[in-house]
């Protein structure tokens, strides 16, 4: 971290950016496209589900009393006088020592007040022999039994699900005000950096963060806009930084260090405020954040490791806050036993990215890298990973640690 006048520690720097995101504004969407997107009210059913009491089973709608003492070895004689199909609401009445027939989710009849399942009876011509004694409401889908008008199904601040889209079919609330997603320019600086594919000259490279962090930014709900790849000069970063300020965050990968080309955090600093620059962070340490034009923007190192953790440590939770989430929303993390020790310094938060397997009903974890921004494949290889904090020279083999995954 040579170079840097300062240097923020991470929990610090994590408490700036969130001090200055908030929820964007919400819109109205159509339910069957909301899935992912974070309700902005309540929403309350208008109708009770089932809107009819149903059948549970294919069996004969019955009244319960005609059942009362019946047995396989005393059963109770019932007269079939019709049948209940599904989809169709039914005049029938079922009176004493009647039964109808009918299939699972057929609205009930008049008068009955249970099921009796085809399991439990036996066909005599046009009667059936009851082998079970039933109480009222047994096989019965009550009207309201799942949902009654008025209820509150889904709450403000809830991610929608595939179920909670099911929920929004039944109860015919075809529309959903919903949080705006974040819309993310993502800037990549680098005379030298060529598309995908390209064939590279001596001293060129392909591109790899405006991709990963576009990636990124799609896993956590935002809007990906990842813009032309921009030179390491001053004209033309403050040209691409004031097109992407038409966002609501921008990301800018390189030019975050204190080389001679490195002029983001400056740029920043320039058109807005420079809230930090240097976090106790390995990798990722030479992060930048600000605001411009009432724009969170960060600068992120051009190494892709150090730049995607960085990411995951404060622009992930920016982005979940902004859509109405918790800061560490989404977040899976589980207890392990380290295979190996991991060395570390005091002063900084140390990000170790490990493999994780179950052997002998253990979860294990081996680490694979701490240094290394540029080893791209120590993330690949990771099943996710583990923070050293900044007052703990390392852990020991065999020490339980908690793993975030990926």
């Amino acid at each position: 971290m040579r170079g840097f006048a300062s240097r923020t520690k991470l929990k610090d720097a994590l408490k700036l950016v969130l001090s200055r995101v908030k929820p964007l504004d919400s819109e109205m969407v159509l339910f069957e496209r909301a899935l992912g997107r974070v309700l902005a009210e309540d929403v309350v059913s208008k109708t009770d589900i089932p809107p009819f009491n149903r059948s549970a089973v294919d069996g004969y709608a019955v009244r319960a009393a005609d059942t009362f003492g019946a047995s396989e070895t005393k059963p109770k004689k019932l007269r079939v006088v019709g049948s209940a199909k599904i989809g169709v609401a039914t005049k029938s009445r079922v009176r004493k020592g009647e039964a109808i027939k009918l299939m699972t989710g057929a609205p009930m009849p008049q008068g009955a007040d249970a099921v009796v399942m085809v399991e439990h009876t036996k066909i005599e011509g046009k009667h059936i022999a009851v082998l079970a004694s039933l109480t009222p409401g047994k096989n019965v889908s009550a009207r309201g039994e799942d949902v009654r008008a008025g209820e509150v199904v889904l709450r403000r601040g809830q991610q929608l699900r595939p179920q909670d889209i099911g929920m929004l079919s039944s109860i015919s609330h075809l529309k959903v005000l919903v949080f705006r997603r974040p819309k993310v320019a993502i800037i990549a600086t680098g005379s030298e950096l060529r598309r995908p594919g390209t064939r590279l000259k001596s001293g060129q490279i392909t591109d790899i963060n405006r991709y990963s962090l576009s990636a990124g930014v799609t896993s956590c709900g935002g809007v990906a806009n990842p813009l032309d790849i921009t030179p390491d000069k001053q004209q033309a970063m403050r040209r691409v930084l004031q097109k992407a300020l038409k966002n609501d965050v921008v990301l800018i990968s390189g030019g975050s260090s204190v080389g001679e080309h490195d002029i983001a955090p400056d740029m920043v600093a320039e058109l807005g405020e420079l809230l930090f620059h240097g976090v106790t962070l390995r990798p990722g340490g030479p992060t930048a954040f600000g605001i411009v034009r009432g724009k969170p923007v960060f600068c992120l190192a051009g190494f892709p490791v150090a730049s995607l953790v960085a990411f995951d440590m404060l622009v992930r939770p920016a982005i979940w806050v902004m859509q109405g989430l918790p800061p560490d929303w989404g977040c899976l993390r589980v207890r392990t036993k380290l295979t190996r020790k991991v060395a570390s310094s005091l002063g900084r938060v140390d990000v170790v990215r490990v493999r994780v397997w179950s052997e002998a009903d253990k979860l294990l974890a081996e680490p694979i890298r701490v240094t290394g921004s540029g080893i791209l494949s120590s993330m690949t290889r990771a099943d996710g990973f583990i923070l050293v904090p900044e007052n703990v020279e390392g852990f020991g083999k065999g020490i339980i640690v908690e793993v975030e995954l990926y």
